[in-house]
């Protein structure tokens, strides 16, 4: 593939696939893994936890993917968050599903050393009850987030 990138990737989807909408970023990046990107390594997790320090280390980039809850169905749109490391003063010590993702790159730095380019990506979610199936328009920003995965893994973003 032309202008195909060397650098190593990872996707980090994570959610749960029991409450409609939140399990978005599980099959966002499960759908991924089924593409075979190269250099492209992808977890499809319920929720962040410190183990995954260590896979962030050995890695250039990082993507990674979640639900974002919605107020209102007008015109919602996948948000793409360039993401930074905290301050280790800044670390909360709570690295569930609602923890940060800043948490755990900051915590990839401290632990490994390494500073890794890393991205957050918010696809729009309405439905939270109990069920495996997407609402219609967090389906359709699945599709969405996708297309704006796709450069970030390349190389081109």
């Amino acid at each position: 593939m032309p202008g195909q990138s060397t650098k190593s990737t990872l996707i980090i989807g994570y959610g749960n696939t029991l409450r409609g909408d939140d399990g978005v970023g599980r099959y966002l990046a499960e759908e991924i893994a089924q593409q075979n990107w190269p250099h492209c390594g992808v977890i499809s997790t319920h929720q962040l936890t410190p183990e995954l320090a260590e896979a962030i280390a050995a890695v250039d980039r990082v993507i990674f993917i979640d639900a974002q809850l919605q107020e209102s169905a007008n015109e919602p749109s996948v948000e793409v968050v360039a993401l930074k490391t905290l301050e280790p003063n800044e670390l909360s010590g709570d690295l569930g599903h609602r923890g940060n993702p800043r948490e755990l790159l900051t915590l990839a730095k401290i632990l490994y050393g390494v500073e890794v380019k890393a991205w957050w990506v918010l696809i729009p979610a309405f439905t939270f009850d109990y069920g495996e199936k997407l609402s219609p328009l967090t389906a359709r920003a699945q599709a969405e987030a996708l297309a704006q995965i796709r450069p970030l893994v390349l190389g081109e973003r």
